[in-house]
């Protein structure tokens, strides 16, 4: 596997043990090609740093035809002072669809790091 899907591997793995599912299974991350993985974590990035919330975002593989969203919730300050945000993601793997429920908030280098 390629050392790059196996870091954004890392950072959605996580994802599957702590999403809540709704209409969503969470074999569909594994389903995920790896300019899927890159295309779904850029965007995660740049809507949980920059979109209010209620404000979703896209993303599609044109190769793959697999596609997804992002859909910031609820933002808050945790009680470590750290800014987090609850969000909805939507993917679209082939036929296969699913809604799943994460929570991200920014580490100390800015970066969005789910829970």
């Amino acid at each position: 596997m390629h050392p790059y899907r196996l870091a954004a591997l890392a950072l959605l793995l996580p994802l599957g043990a702590c999403t809540a599912l709704m209409g969503g299974d969470a074999r569909l991350y594994q389903s995920l090609s790896d300019q899927d993985v890159v295309l779904a974590s850029r965007l995660m990035q740049s809507t949980l740093e920059s979109e209010p919330d209620d404000a979703t975002r896209r993303w599609t593989n044109e190769q793959t035809g697999h596609s997804g969203s992002i859909t910031p919730i609820r933002t808050y300050i945790s009680a470590n002072g750290y800014f987090c945000r609850d969000y909805r993601e939507e993917l679209s793997v082939g036929v296969e669809s699913g809604s799943f429920y994460h929570t991200a908030c920014r580490d100390d280098e800015t970066r969005w790091v789910w829970l």
